[in-house]
């Protein structure tokens, strides 16, 4: 809501001042606040909302370390109102000859900026849809599609694929990944830097399905020799070029890629792993050793982010996010690229698997003097 008021009191002065100085108070009231305040105020809104928004994914990645719940406020609405007002008189001498009324003046205004933020906690269905129910196979296709690195979003986002497993770091699911698993991440990222390999999205039965493709035009010798061995590795018919996603554990024939994803509150707990945690909290008991990282010996501990702790704040350069927790402060560095994409990849995903109403945007009104 946007409201502006100027109020200018009639002047007590003779007939040929007053028409000249009602009109310069009037042009001071005509000032538009609004379209001026548009551009300050959309971008530095939209600073804050990304700003705290990264704080409260961090946040909940560490409280998932210490066993905490996680919990999401939605920015629903942002109103902005502004209130301007001005008044000013005079007193003066009249043309008339009567020299009895004082010379005076005063003048007084008021400026006013009232935002009102409204925040709604995501519980109930929102929650369970959200963060509790598994990403779809074609939702992590998509952020595939859109560039993403598919190795990173599959470790990540993905139990396993036609039976092979990833390694899980979270307490309850811990366990060493499929080496083959692992391979055939390697091999499909080759693939997606050479554009060998594309998803189309059919509506079948009023539901999305997705459709993998092996292009079979413009490969190269080493592109071809990967797919062949990912259709080895994932049992797939070796001269087949298309093939169903499907959620699940076991592929229905040869021609299915069947894929057990994560819930958004699994790949929080995955992602979480690389939150460096006090030793003192460790020895204290408060927070489980994440031991075996979850993957095959003869792979290297990779983590999606990296988030550091001190007992202080760090600087403001340094920290591409940090949040308090527990008398300490926990941080991203914003050198670490990696991460910072890890971050950001973990929002977007977010956003992409968000269910739920929506609540209807705020009304503008504007009032003229």
């Amino acid at each position: 809501m946007l409201k502006t008021h100027c109020i200018a009191q009639p002047w007590r002065v003779s007939g040929v001042l007053l028409p000249s100085l009602l009109l310069l108070l009037c042009s001071g009231c005509a000032a538009k606040v609004g379209p001026r305040s548009l551009a300050h105020d959309r971008f530095d809104y939209s600073s804050a909302i990304t700003q705290s928004w990264k704080e409260q994914m961090l946040l909940n990645m560490v409280k998932l370390r210490y066993m905490d719940p996680p919990m999401f406020l939605d920015v629903q609405q942002v109103v902005q109102q502004y209130t301007r007002e001005g008044s000013g008189s005079m007193l003066a001498p009249g043309w008339t000859g009567n020299s009895t009324i004082a010379p005076a003046a005063t003048a007084s205004g008021r400026w006013a900026e009232s935002p009102t933020i409204t925040y709604v906690p995501v519980s109930g269905e929102k929650f369970t849809k959200s963060l509790l129910l598994p990403v779809s196979p074609v939702d992590l296709f998509s952020l595939v599609e859109s560039g993403w690195p598919i190795d990173a979003v599959f470790e990540v986002g993905v139990r396993a694929v036609n039976g092979l497993h990833a390694g899980s770091r979270t307490e309850m699911l811990r366990r060493t990944g499929d080496a083959d698993f692992y391979r055939v991440l390697s091999m499909l990222r080759e693939l997606q830097a050479s554009d060998s390999f594309g998803i189309r999205v059919e509506d079948a039965k009023g539901s999305a399905g997705g459709i993998m493709v092996f292009r079979a035009h413009h490969v190269d010798e080493t592109a071809n020799a990967n797919a062949k061995k990912v259709r080895e590795l994932l049992g797939l018919n070796p001269d087949a070029q298309e093939f169903r996603l499907a959620f699940g554990t076991v592929p229905q024939d040869d021609k299915e890629i069947a894929m057990l994803t994560r819930s958004m509150i699994e790949i929080l707990g995955e992602a979480s792993a690389g939150v460096e945690i006090p030793a003192s909290d460790v020895e204290d008991g408060r927070v489980a050793k994440i031991g075996t990282p979850g993957l095959p010996s003869d792979l290297p501990p990779r983590f999606l982010i990296r988030v550091h702790s001190s007992t202080s704040k760090p600087d403001a350069n340094v920290a591409f996010a940090a949040v308090p927790y527990r008398n300490y402060w926990f941080w991203v560095d914003d050198r670490d690229v990696t991460s910072k994409r890890g971050l950001s990849f973990l929002m977007i995903l977010f956003t992409l698997v968000e269910s739920g109403p929506t609540a209807a945007p705020p009304v503008l009104s504007l009032s003229k003097p």
